[in-house]
């Protein structure tokens, strides 16, 4: 049982030191990417949406809608504004030719790669504040993430918080 308690510790202070560390970059890194497209408004859904269409590759309306937990005229209209900033793609499913299907473009494609430069752009500067073996301890920590990072999406591909993935999986029944 002790053993659960140090686990349970060393969780709540990895938790703790992340959002630490999340807060000293995320103002650096928003504010250069809303100076970035200053004609344009991310919301949060449609982030979601080009990361979502960026792993699963093209999808139905109705899928990108339970992935967000949103309803699909919500979607559709968040999408309608992805389309017309050239992000996202649109075309009739060929097995069902009343749904839509949607992916990302490659416009929408390099946004993210901006997005992930200027995210990984402010984590390294804050890690220019450690000692050379610290940050040899956090490259080795990081690529460690990144494979169990990759490991957990290849065994959750399709994973929202919502309980969207039960519902697509019961409807599919």
């Amino acid at each position: 049982m002790e053993d659960k308690e140090i686990q349970q510790n060393d969780r709540e202070i990895l938790a703790q030191s992340i959002s630490q560390f999340r807060r000293a970059t995320m103002r650096e890194f928003l504010l250069s990417v809303l100076h970035l497209f200053e004609d344009f408004d991310f919301s949060l859904p449609q982030l979601a949406t080009l990361l979502l269409l960026d792993e699963e590759g093209d999808l139905t309306i109705k899928q990108v809608a339970e992935a967000l937990g949103r309803s699909v005229s919500a979607t559709s209209r968040l999408l309608d504004v992805l389309f017309e900033h050239g992000l996202t793609s649109r075309r009739e499913d060929q097995q069902d030719r009343r749904a839509r299907r949607v992916s990302i473009t490659e416009r929408g494609k390099m946004l993210l790669a901006i997005f992930e430069k200027r995210r990984a752009e402010a984590q390294l500067a804050v890690m220019d504040y450690l000692l050379p073996q610290e940050q040899a301890d956090i490259v080795r920590a990081m690529v460690l993430l990144a494979e169990a990072g990759k490991r957990r999406r290849k065994d959750e591909p399709f994973r929202s918080g919502t309980g969207a993935i039960e519902h697509r999986q019961h409807s599919d029944e």
